[in-house]
């Protein structure tokens, strides 16, 4: 065998360092961007390491400065008023959309319909978002297939069922993300179903939304509206847009509920009680 000898006393055989230099070298392979997350083209680029994300300096005002509205105080981006652009793409508060969902879109294997793409159950299925870049729900304009895919979802029993799951959307004030998603819960009891369950004519509230007598868990009276079919808003003060939240539930006579919330939490409401 012929035998490399080294000037410091080292001798590594030929052959091995032959192997050595024939080795590829090692690149970084640069993250996946916005573009290619949303166009499900992220076979080339790498999704962001789940633990190199960092709380970004700025908390947003809502809105703009002339409707001078409370910031969220959850979430804080490099940029703000854009949502998880690429700028944003190293803040926690974006983690969802340029970590789980772009995991999604490489790997290729969550749960999805094609009646309701881009939207996505994530690999946790806790969570359904789209690949779209769409901050919260005042950006849905109209788009209902994130919550028909969470229907889909407990129809098929990948997550809980029809009677015992609810969905939930916060506000653009308490929600953590500034990737739009829903949370989906197994939840078949709760102090919200309780209360429509206990509600003897759903039929009555079929026609629109309705303000509720509900008033537990901090909630104040009429502050949540409810129709047995589709949500919707009519008009509201300029602050009170970035308090509406969103959920659905079934109650034990068949009928499933949606709702909008005009203060607090509706993962709180939908989800956790």
């Amino acid at each position: 065998m012929i035998v490399l000898k080294l000037n410091f006393n080292l001798s590594i055989p030929l052959s091995t360092l032959l192997l050595l230099i024939l080795l590829p070298t090692p690149t970084h392979t640069a993250d996946c961007t916005e573009a290619e997350i949303s166009q499900w083209s992220t076979t080339s680029c790498t999704c962001h390491d789940p633990n190199t994300f960092t709380i970004c300096p700025h908390t947003c005002p809502l809105g703009p400065a002339s409707a001078q509205c409370a910031p969220n105080p959850n979430t804080h981006l490099q940029q703000c008023h854009v949502g998880c652009t690429d700028a944003n793409k190293d803040c926690t508060t974006c983690d969802l959309y340029f970590g789980g969902m772009c995991r999604c879109t490489r790997s290729q294997n969550c749960f999805h319909d094609a009646s309701t793409d881009p939207w996505t159950l994530l690999h946790d299925h806790k969570l359904i978002t789209t690949s779209h870049h769409t901050p919260g729900i005042l950006d849905l304009h109209g788009d209902n297939r994130g919550w028909e895919l969470g229907q889909i979802v407990f129809a098929t029993g990948t997550v809980s069922s029809r009677a015992d799951g609810a969905l939930a959307m916060n506000s653009v004030h308490s929600r953590s993300e500034e990737q739009v998603h829903i949370h989906v819960c197994d939840r078949p009891v709760s102090v919200f179903r309780t209360y429509l369950n206990g509600i003897a004519s759903p039929a009555a509230y079929t026609q629109g939304l309705t303000p509720m007598d509900f008033d537990q868990l901090g909630f104040q009276k009429h502050s949540v509206l409810c129709r047995a079919q589709k949500t919707g808003l009519s008009s509201a003060a300029p602050c009170a847009w970035y308090y509406v939240g969103a959920g659905l539930i079934t109650d034990q006579k068949g009928y499933t509920w949606g709702c909008v919330t005009t203060t607090g939490s509706a993962e709180f409401l939908f989800c956790m009680n």
